[in-house]
């Protein structure tokens, strides 16, 4: 029994502690710096987007498409993969 109460006392002192540094429980810190314009982020820390409007986004522009970079959403220029938009950052699921 005082193990499971340790337990939840550990539980709430943790999601306390992630609450007062502005992370929800489940969240991850980013342990990435967001994504400026003008950066060519690395391959395997983009994920194109084959589906904007899962996101609320419209059809790629020409010459562009979108991204996830470091938990953002971002518009990437096609030819050269520099970052051409921050759009916002994606909420945690």
């Amino acid at each position: 029994m005082a193990a499971r109460w340790g337990l939840t006392a550990g539980v709430i002192v943790t999601v306390t502690l992630l609450f007062l540094v502005g992370l929800q429980p489940g969240a991850q810190a980013a342990d990435q710096a967001p994504p400026v314009v003008g950066d060519v982020p690395p391959p395997a820390q983009t994920r194109l987007i084959d589906n904007p409007g899962i996101y609320g986004l419209g059809p790629d522009l020409p010459g562009s498409s979108y991204a996830v970079v470091a938990g953002h959403l971002v518009r990437i220029d096609t030819a050269s993969g520099k970052i051409q938009s921050v759009l916002r950052p994606i909420p945690p699921k």
